[in-house]
């Protein structure tokens, strides 16, 4: 045992002078020979014992030989690691497997949208500022969404410039509501922002995190601030962006809603060169959800509208999804998917899909394709490559709700009551359009014609209704796509604060879009002077309808005289209204006709009494008219009261028949009728007696 020690002991001292004598490979080399030789001495010294006589010599010739050995033949090793590439490859093998559930995540359909666990952005080569433009630019339509991207791109390289000059410049908040419904690429533009925003140098990652109420609101107190906080975190140096945003709002001040938006306002205050917010949703929604909390107003003030997608921009997506998976449309498929698109889009609903309806309407397509191969034993590739119009299926009874023709317009206009005058203009207005229509096929040119009318006149004349079929007949000729009306008045175009005028113009005009848009009492816009907010909803209806003028039709309407003026107040306005139309006051039969029209839908019936004085009794309630005077909502007000006076006269008879029910009479309309009194005979005066008697 002292022997072994002494010879441990020999080794261990041998072994540090020789690391710190010979080179590093050499050395470990020398060692490791040393250790086999001493190995085998070892055995040998254990089996012979007249080994103990020459063991400093064997032992001595062993370490010689073995530091021989290093020089000459170092033993090789494959493929040697460092401790640092020991955990390069440890790090490697957990991002692949990152990456695989990740795919696997992907496959699955899994978003990061109302995730609980803040999702990392993907590591993808970053984009440069004219690349993220160039995919703005070259996405379907958002004609506008493009201008206000461009618009601030250009601003803040302003901004930049100044500072680089040691110029002030002003405080710019990058933060955004996005407006619009479902599928009109709000997400896709959100995500392109951030990479501007990046290459402006606004931001360091630049990357989008998506999430909704569910990501932010916990269920028990406490947890929604620490929720919120986390998301934050995961979205700093890039974009948070909060689809549906109103929700948050939607369940009273009670609600852990209320302490998400409170938590978040903080974060984008303490954040706020490293954290920018898009908030998405409805229009209608999205302006409630701000006038919630004061410090929504101060934060968000950058507004985008991202309208509804036309027949022509639908079909062109369904275009491009089919070329990207290698399909081609059958001709009648190319020939009729714009008409399938214009009646999949003729009444405006909000929650229509958009985008996504033509991703489900594509992919259904597709299945539809594979059933109807699939009886085929051996198709072409050509006929696997085709989809055809029978494959396109869209919601059933679309494609078969009949439209009105001209014709059955027209009729729907001359069963107005009155109003001569205008029906023989809005004929007039239909036969030129009718007329130029056939010249465009012919090839001939057509002069420029505006459709923008200005309606004059007083109250309950019919304008409204007139402007609705005439929003009907410009669908019947084909001028608009859509035909429908979008009425609105001076508080659904001008908004309380600076700067969100022309986002509020600009949301109403784009669901009018492929319609008319009827602005009711116009001259209102015009009656608060130029610093009014009005001024700035006329500025961009007038942009509007020179960008949109192919697909929009403005009818505007009020008094004769406020109208004049109003139209009087911007050469713009002068310039494109340049079709009058007077509504004038309903006669007094007319008006007698209406309350019998009012009675006749009803099922009410009119006594004779009140048929033979109801022209008479009109005449004698409205002859102290004024320009006031609701005409047509006179008589709907004036047949509701009758209505309840025949009730009231009703309720206490006992013995009512079905036809005292259903009978006016010319008393409940509050007239009567002085009976004159009946005619008596004189006495007859008595004769004088004869003289003499």
């Amino acid at each position: 045992m002292k022997n072994a020690g002494i010879g441990c002991g020999l080794f261990f001292v041998m072994s540090i002078i020789i690391f710190l004598v010979l080179p590093e490979k050499t050395a470990g080399s020398a060692l490791g020979y040393a250790f086999l030789f001493g190995l085998v001495c070892s055995i040998v010294s254990l089996a012979v014992k007249r080994f103990e006589d020459y063991k400093w010599f064997a032992w001595g010739g062993s370490w010689i030989l073995a530091i021989l050995l290093g020089f000459v033949a170092p033993i090789k090793v494959d493929n040697p690691k460092s401790k640092a590439e020991m955990r390069g490859d440890v790090a490697a093998k957990k991002k692949s497997k990152a990456g695989k559930k990740a795919d696997a995540g992907k496959k699955d359909g899994a978003s990061a949208v109302g995730s609980n666990v803040p999702q990392k952005p993907a590591q993808k080569p970053k984009r440069t500022l004219e690349q993220a433009l160039a995919e703005l630019d070259g996405m379907i339509g958002l004609k506008e969404v493009k201008a206000e991207i461009h618009k601030l791109v250009d601003y803040t390289k302003i901004v930049q410039a100044r500072k680089k000059q040691g110029l002030k410049v002003p405080s710019i908040s990058y933060h955004c509501v996005f407006t619009g419904n479902p599928g009109t690429g709000k997400t896709t533009v959100a995500r392109i922002l951030g990479d501007i925003y990046r290459e402006l140098g606004i931001l360091k990652s630049g990357h989008l995190i998506e999430t909704d109420r569910s990501g932010l609101v916990g269920s028990y107190v406490g947890q929604t601030a620490l929720k919120t906080n986390k998301l934050i975190d995961s979205a700093l140096d890039g974009v948070l962006f909060i689809d549906e945003a109103y929700a948050l709002a939607g369940g009273g001040k009670s609600d852990y809603g209320q302490e998400a938006i409170a938590t978040l306002l903080k974060r984008m205050e303490d954040d706020r060169d490293k954290l920018v917010v898009v908030v998405a949703g409805y229009s209608k929604e999205m302006r409630a959800f701000l006038d919630a909390n004061s410090g929504m107003r101060s934060r968000f003030n950058r507004y985008i509208n991202f309208p509804d997608y036309s027949a022509e921009e639908l079909a062109a997506m369904f275009r491009m999804r089919a070329k990207k998976n290698q399909f081609t449309l059958a001709p009648d498929l190319e020939e009729g998917l714009v008409k399938l698109m214009k009646k999949v889009t003729r009444h405006p609903d909000p929650t229509f899909g958009n985008g996504r309806f033509v991703r489900n309407l594509f992919e259904t397509s597709v299945e539809r394709q594979a059933m109807r191969l699939a009886s085929l034993k051996n198709p072409t590739k050509e006929q696997l490559m085709t989809l055809t119009l029978a494959d396109v299926e869209v919601k059933k009874g679309i494609q078969d709700e009949k439209e009105p023709t001209l014709q059955e317009v027209l009729a729907e206009l001359d069963q107005l009551i009155g109003m001569k005058s205008v029906k023989e203009e809005v004929k007039k207005m239909a036969e030129f359009c009718q007329i130029a229509k056939e010249r465009e096929k012919a090839g001939m040119k057509n002069a420029k014609i505006s459709y923008h009318c200005v309606f004059t006149g007083n109250p309950g004349t019919g304008k409204t209704t007139v402007a609705r079929i005439m929003a009907k007949v410009f669908k019947a000729l084909g001028i608009l796509e859509k035909g429908h009306l979008v009425e609105t008045d001076r508080s659904g175009l001008v908004a309380k604060y600076v700067g969100q005028t022309a986002s509020k113009t600009n949301e109403i005009i784009d669901s009018a879009l492929g319609g008319v848009l009827f602005i009711d009492e116009a001259y209102t816009l015009v009656s608060g002077g130029q610093n009014d907010y009005g001024q700035e909803a006329i500025a961009t209806l007038l942009k509007r309808m020179e960008d949109d003028r192919d697909r929009l039709i403005v009818i505007v309407a009020g008094y004769s005289g406020e109208m004049k003026r109003f139209i009087d107040a911007n050469p713009g306005l002068s310039s494109r209204f340049t079709r009058y139309i007077h509504f004038p006051d309903y006669t007094a039969s007319e008006l007698a006709d209406m309350f019998r029209m009012f009675a006749r839908r009803n099922h009410y019936v009119l006594s004779a009494e009140m048929n033979r004085y109801l022209n008479a009794s009109m005449a004698y309630l409205t002859k102290n008219k004024d320009k006031n005077f609701g005409n047509g909502r006179y008589v709907r007000n004036l047949f509701e009261k009758a209505v309840e006076r025949q009730a009231g006269r009703l309720t206490n008879m006992p013995d009512r028949t079905p036809e005292m029910l259903k009978t006016l009479e010319l008393k409940d309309i509050g007239i009567r009728i002085k009976k004159p009194a009946p005619k008596t005979t004189p006495p007859a005066k008595k004769s004088a007696p004869p003289a003499g008697k």
